[in-house]
């Protein structure tokens, strides 16, 4: 497990530039760092093997990156547009359906109004059920204010 932090500490810090690596070991743990060896740590860097080697990417490699690179910047935008064209199409519907629950109140607040001022009984009887059957609407189409 201390093998892996070590490493990945080793790649954190090292991203792009060499830096000078001291392997330092106790009894139980391996400890890599870029200064003297603490205190309990002895130094086996010479027991170290291998080097490191950077290899460029071919020109090819690196048209072809830019290409995805591009090609993906292309989509994001395609996508962000159609997210975009989506939203103001959810914002238009929202703004009709409260735009025709605040049509339908308007209707039934008029003909209460109608209904109070009236001075026939018949007529008052046909307001209140005009005003019942704009209620239900506003209830069927789920218009709770």
């Amino acid at each position: 497990m201390s093998r892996i932090l070590a490493v990945l500490l080793l790649s954190l810090a090292a991203p792009g530039a060499a830096h000078a690596v001291t392997k330092c070991q106790n009894d139980r743990d391996t400890l890599y760092t870029s200064s003297a060896c603490p205190a309990g740590y002895r130094n086996v860097t010479g027991a170290m093997k291998g080097q490191v080697t950077t290899v460029t990417k071919a020109p090819k490699v690196r048209r072809d990156e830019q290409d995805y690179l591009a090609q993906r910047a292309r989509l994001s935008r395609q996508i962000d547009n159609w997210n975009a064209r989506e939203d103001e199409q959810d914002w238009r519907a929202r703004n009709t359906f409260w735009n025709q629950c605040r049509a339908l109140e308007y209707q039934a607040r008029a003909s209460e109004r109608a209904m109070e001022h009236t001075e026939y009984w018949s007529h008052a009887d046909r307001y209140r059920d005009a005003v019942r059957a704009v209620r239900a609407e506003q209830y069927a189409m789920g218009c709770f204010y």
